[in-house]
């Protein structure tokens, strides 16, 4: 696996296109063991994202405003299974970690979707000197993964893979450093021994534990990491998935349209707002890394392409993107038992990415073979014209981002006349545009996503689909716009310099499919968790 460094991050950005760090759908975990002279004390806790909380509750048929006793007797039930995909052995044999108390803390997110966070006190009453431990929920999610070990009552840790520093206090308060990277612990292994039970005043050891802390030294363990599983994409540090760092365009908790959701009633005024506000976010979202916005600039730099062709070409990524939403979003509604998101938004990322690379080179070929071609032809005619002494030729140059090379030679008869030569292709198709333009579109967006679920959760599903129209077209009209700048870059060349310009217009044709190539390239290794980004950047 290529894990690269945080110079590298936006380029690692760029190449996801559409593929964002997809905050909405993770899962951060989070679990402290504590070895005693009776046992093995365990507190696990999981915070939901926007997602996985919709999931959820689904799964449970309730909702956030459900009456407070039947949302804790589902989460308790909830807790007792994960409890049991928490394989702790001690010594070699497997033990249970017996379920004693939970709380429920359920929170406003984006797009007005809860956020829910579970957290689960247990015991595994077993004597021994070995533990080891492995967390099996949620094996694909990205997120947060945490995991403290710690002593108490009679017992020394002597080795450890995690130490007792805890990062996160149980996922309620998350580093502000943005260099501090995610923990990815789901596996640990711990080795201790247990002293005489340690008694006072003839008080059990349970109740003097926090002075013997103080009063007692104990010898510190030596923490050795182990490998861990890589099931998961690795998740952005926290700060980056606040309300006050999201990107442009993205839908953050408090936002206007967080905020319009929650409202039971909409007039026809807060209605048009709420598709103006969700335009602009659409908008706004487009400029950020990716967006199919690489691809549209390269297929059309250095070719011969028309107003036509960048409109039809930003729509159908547009159009593409929304439709990758709509089937996404049914997924996350019908199918989520059976169906984890990520892992279309992968395999949709890596389809994508490899495309991209298919359409890459086949312009990559063709540009070669034309430019290749128009060379030959050029370096014929100038010999030929070499040949006829006393002709006057007359050349008249106009180059531009088509490279249109205009050559008029007033000669004899026998030269045919006027002579038409471009130095780059004229290979623009719409089967060519079609294909691009959909694997640029394929992988689908969070906020859309959340737009769409967020008003479905407040049964508006129409409010939902005309917000996310709303969002696409103001995708669609950046990436139009974009297509058009690259398309007449060329009137902002004064005339006498373009014939200077002529070879660097001539190396954007092959230089621009090659971009193409890389992107697909990078975008199939990160999909395919081939190529890592290194948040830490200490």
């Amino acid at each position: 696996m290529i894990r690269l460094p945080a110079f590298l991050l936006t380029l690692i950005w760029a190449a996801r296109l559409c593929a964002h760090p997809m905050g909405n759908f993770s899962v951060n975990h989070y679990a402290r063991l504590i070895v005693t002279n009776h046992g093995i004390e365990v507190q696990y806790a999981l915070d939901l994202a926007e997602i996985p909380t919709f999931e959820l509750l689904r799964s449970w048929n309730l909702e956030r405003n459900s009456p407070q006793a039947e949302l804790d007797r589902k989460a308790a039930e909830q807790a007792r299974e994960w409890l049991k995909n928490l394989a702790i052995t001690v010594d070699g044999k497997a033990v249970a970690a017996k379920f004693e108390h939970m709380s429920l803390v359920i929170a406003d997110g984006a797009g007005n979707l809860p956020i829910l966070r579970i957290t689960t006190q247990a015991r595994a009453n077993v004597s021994g000197s070995r533990l080891e431990y492995e967390d099996h929920n949620f094996p694909g999610r990205a997120g947060w993964k945490e995991i403290v070990i710690d002593a108490s009552n009679g017992a020394v840790l002597r080795t450890a893979s995690q130490s007792n520093k805890d990062i996160s206090k149980a996922l309620t308060q998350y580093p502000s450093d943005p260099t501090i990277a995610p923990p990815q612990d789901l596996r640990a292994e711990a080795e201790w021994t247990v002293e005489k039970p340690w008694v006072v005043a003839g008080k059990p050891s349970e109740e003097i534990t926090d002075k013997r802390k103080i009063t007692k030294e104990t010898p510190q363990p030596t923490v050795s990491p182990i490998a861990q599983p890589k099931s998961a994409p690795r998740a952005a540090p926290p700060v980056l998935m606040t309300t006050q760092a999201a990107p442009r365009g993205a839908v953050a908790r408090g936002d206007f349209l967080s905020k319009m959701l929650h409202q039971r009633e909409l007039s026809a005024w807060m209605i048009l707002l709420a598709l103006a506000a969700a335009f602009a976010l659409g908008a706004a979202h487009a400029l950020t890394p990716g967006h199919g916005k690489t691809i549209v600039a390269a297929y059309l730099v250095g070719s011969r392409g028309t107003l036509k062709h960048a409109a039809f070409l930003g729509a159908m990524v547009t159009f593409t993107h929304t439709i990758s939403v709509f089937v996404l979003g049914l997924a996350t509604l019908f199918l989520f038992r059976y169906i984890v998101p990520e892992k279309i938004t992968q395999v949709l990322g890596a389809a994508s990415g490899l495309c991209i690379v298919a359409v890459g080179v086949w312009m990559f070929r063709k540009r070669i073979r034309t430019l290749g071609h128009s060379h030959l032809h050029r370096s014929a005619i100038v010999h030929e014209h070499g040949t006829h002494a006393g002709h006057q030729h007359v050349h008249g140059h106009s180059h531009g981002p088509e490279h249109a090379h205009d050559h008029s030679h007033p000669h004899d008869d026998h030269h045919g006349g006027d002579h038409a030569h471009s130095h780059v292709p004229d290979e623009i198709s719409w089967s060519g545009l079609v294909a691009l333009g959909a694997s640029g579109g394929l992988v689908p967006c969070e906020s859309a996503l959340i737009l769409l679920l967020g008003a479905i959760a407040i049964g508006r599903v129409g409010l939902g689909l005309i917000l996310l129209t709303s969002f696409s077209l103001g995708l669609a009209s950046v990436l139009i716009a974009i297509g058009v700048l690259v398309l007449y870059a060329k009137s902002l060349i004064p005339e006498r310099k373009r014939p200077r310009s002529q070879n660097l217009f001539r190396w954007l044709a092959i230089i621009s499919p090659a971009v193409v190539i890389v992107v697909g390239l990078l975008m199939t290794g990160v999909s395919l968790g081939w190529i890592q980004p290194e948040w830490t950047f200490g």
